[in-house]
């Protein structure tokens, strides 16, 4: 059956680099591409507690515009693409963005999302769309893999782990990460603040744990002290050149969903030209 990979997409350029970045990511793999298209007047700046009557006119443009969109995504796909190891479907669904998303990871057991980290909606600088954190923070169930419109492909050679050993890993997350390493033949760095001997009991259980399932891939442990994770993140990656970066994304707190406080991925720096590899813990 292969892995099935599901990739949002409104159409812009930075999730038209995200498709490209997948394929070429997985081009030896044996994977099924969703691309998904979902359109809502949320979508439209309307009244977003009202769903779109099916038999609405302007729905049935909308309708098509997507079909149509899609149908062109897809035969440039097939003209650019001779691999013989990818299949590609597309998904047009009249729901809101998340719900959609849900809904499909539920359906077709979605491995893994691929997305933009924007849309094509003028998103602040130095921010990733509301669209990709929302995806990050709700959809629980499969990782999810941002990337920058400015990202040129090349097999990551490291990828960077950003953990304080404190939330307990996902392993079906922790198989992705050591699986996007094999593939690549890329180095995983672990980054932590705390030596191994100022680490609690359960830090230390969640760290034996992360090291049972990446002891098949060249990794190695680096600890910076003094700093905030990331402005220790950043020298890092400037620093060493790496081309990827992973972190666990913790489930939210009631008060952190009802808006008191960044989301993690926020609170670790904008990279506009490096993807963003979100774990659940």
């Amino acid at each position: 059956m292969g892995k099935k990979l599901l990739l949002p997409t409104d159409f812009s350029k930075h999730s038209w680099n995200a498709i490209q970045y997948t394929r070429k990511l997985y081009e030896n793999e044996n994977c099924n591409f969703y691309i998904l298209n979902a359109y809502s007047e949320e979508s439209h700046g309307l009244d977003s507690l009202k769903r779109l009557d099916p038999d609405d006119a302007f729905n049935n443009i909308v309708a098509n515009r997507s079909q149509k969109e899609l149908g062109e995504i897809m035969m440039r796909l097939m003209s650019e693409n001779e691999n013989s190891l990818h299949k590609f479907h597309v998904l047009s669904r009249s729901e809101l963005f998340l719900d959609a998303v849900k809904t499909i990871v539920d359906e077709l057991q979605i491995d893994l999302i691929i997305m933009g980290a924007k849309g094509m909606t003028k998103e602040r600088e130095g921010k990733y769309g509301k669209n990709a954190l929302a995806v990050i923070e709700n959809i629980r169930k499969c990782p999810v893999l941002l990337v920058p419109a400015e990202t040129m492909f090349d097999h990551p050679k490291e990828i960077v782990l950003a953990t304080n050993f404190n939330s307990e890993y996902n392993i079906s997350g922790l198989k992705h990460l050591a699986e996007i390493a094999k593939i690549s033949n890329a180095r995983i760095q672990v980054l932590s603040l705390e030596d191994n001997d100022s680490l609690t009991a359960k830090q230390k259980e969640n760290k034996m744990l992360l090291r049972k399932y990446i002891k098949d891939v060249d990794h190695s442990y680096n600890v910076l002290h003094n700093v905030k994770m990331a402005d220790a993140l950043s020298c890092f990656v400037e620093i060493r050149h790496s081309n990827m970066i992973s972190y666990i994304d913790k489930k939210p707190s009631f008060w952190e969903k009802l808006g008191f406080g960044k989301p993690t991925l926020c609170k670790l720096g904008y990279y506009k030209n490096v993807p963003v590899l979100a774990l659940h813990g």
